[in-house]
């Protein structure tokens, strides 16, 4: 079981890759009702599909609510779903012999694990219900103004369009990134440079760029940062390796005077012209978007020979991964990125 403690909320998420079942249990929610075939829809932007990136495991995600009567919430409520579709003897020639950059040999550090099956715990699998809370948050933060989107950025070296470019609103980023492939543009070229790789058995990683809309006023400083707080639940999303707000590291590169977004008043409103910080100053929400980008390191599982070790027997050996992997994680990825960060707003304004 991994935990979230936050302000208000707690969020607990169990299960493994080839158990039974994998859930999530939530409480500190608000009294609210959410509309369930939204969330489906949600749910289904993660989901295995038949697309060049993904993986050929699809599972159903139905989830199984204890807590909730017609849609409705009233302080907590747990969810479950059925593995159905499970190959653990793709796992069987892998035993004692963890999978370079998996959590397989950190495990095994800590746990003494030899059986990595799926990955365990530590599986995306278990995106699936860390998407049916953030899902539920997120219809909830769309009651309350703030709207939160996101969008394939880059995939290997081919970069996309940003919502910068053109000032998008939420509207206009979810029409532009769900027709066909799930970026703002260059379709064609990050589907090939994704085909590229899994035609040679590897894989491809890639950044995630998400806006958050109708935010200012909340966070704080220094341990209460709004950054931190975001940055704290994108990273339990797996294969995230890095997060920058705004324009991040290229602010390093600057002078004070180019990074600094100037201030003025419109029509008797604050504005800020600019949004290199992307929407944080100070640990604090300051009206404008909140934009970040999160780097994910390509899938470790790739059918080419890799070194590794054989644990049982003390030695040096070499694997080839068979089984059903993403030769690119990232267009998956959106709607659980979009979760960790519903889930830090939602319990800061709770």
């Amino acid at each position: 079981m991994s935990t979230f403690n936050g302000r208000k909320l707690r969020i607990e998420i169990y299960g493994e890759s080839h158990a039974e079942k994998i859930g999530v249990s939530v409480s500190g929610f608000p009294v609210f009702k959410f509309d369930e075939d939204e969330l489906s829809a949600f749910l289904a932007r993660r989901k295995a599909t038949d697309s060049v990136f993904s993986t050929s495991r699809k599972e159903p995600d139905i989830p199984v609510f204890t807590g909730v009567k017609r849609g409705e919430i009233t302080g907590g409520f747990t969810a479950e779903i059925f593995n159905v579709n499970k190959i653990s003897k793709d796992y069987s020639a892998l035993y004692g012999k963890p999978r370079p950059s998996h959590a397989d040999y950190a495990w095994h550090l800590k746990d003494g694990a030899l059986d990595f099956s799926g990955g365990g715990r530590f599986s995306a699998r278990l995106t699936a219900p860390f998407c049916i809370a953030g899902g539920i948050l997120k219809q909830y933060l769309k009651q309350k103004g703030i709207e939160i989107e996101s969008y394939v950025s880059s995939v290997g070296k081919v970069k996309a369009r940003s919502y910068k470019d053109g000032i998008y609103n939420a509207e206009k980023i979810r029409e532009l990134r769900d027709n066909g492939f799930p970026s703002l543009d260059k379709k064609d070229e990050i589907t090939e440079e994704i085909r590229a790789a899994k035609s040679v058995g590897d894989s491809v990683g890639g950044t995630v760029e998400c806006v958050i809309f109708g935010v200012k006023g909340i966070g704080d400083n220094l341990f209460g940062g709004l950054e931190g707080k975001i940055a704290s639940t994108v990273y339990a999303v797996p294969a995230v390796k890095g997060i920058e707000f705004g324009d991040g590291f290229n602010l390093s590169e600057m002078r004070g005077s180019a990074a600094n977004d100037p201030l003025r008043i419109d029509n008797g409103k604050v504005i800020l012209e600019t949004n290199r910080a992307g929407g944080i100053n100070g640990g604090i929400a300051n009206g404008n978007p909140i934009t970040f980008r999160a780097a994910f390191r390509p899938t470790p599982s790739v059918s080419v020979p890799q070194r590794t070790v054989d644990l049982v027997k003390g030695e040096n050996t070499e694997i080839i991964i068979s089984g059903r992997h993403d030769a690119c994680v990232v267009p998956r990825a959106l709607p659980v990125i979009e979760s960790a960060a519903a889930i830090a707003i939602a319990d800061e304004i709770l």
